[in-house]
């Protein structure tokens, strides 16, 4: 058990690095939709700010949706193998005694 535990910390570890790695490095990103583009220029000659507070809305809960399911399934993941640890840890001292 211990051999697992070991290399999924190292494994959780590069995962981080690499992650931390990636957002360090500046890059120069020019990804948008064409049509959300178009509409943005096209309400900024109007004077609409509407349509683009609309837009940053919606960018940032596309950008939510991610976070929160990979914080859902690792904080399941986290007490799952905490109570399966305590359950270990209950059975060696049955064991011992």
């Amino acid at each position: 058990m211990k051999v697992y535990c070991s290399s999924l910390r190292l494994g959780l570890w590069g995962l981080l690095l690499w992650s931390s790695v990636l957002t360090a490095v500046p890059q120069n990103v020019a990804a948008q939709c064409p049509m959300c583009k178009t509409s943005l220029e096209s309400n900024r000659k109007d004077d609409q700010k509407a349509v683009g507070q609309g837009l940053n809305k919606g960018i940032l809960y596309l950008l939510a949706m991610p976070f929160l399911l990979v914080g859902t399934v690792g904080g399941l993941y986290w007490h799952r193998q905490r109570r399966f640890e305590e359950s270990e840890e209950r059975r060696r001292r049955i064991l011992e005694n």
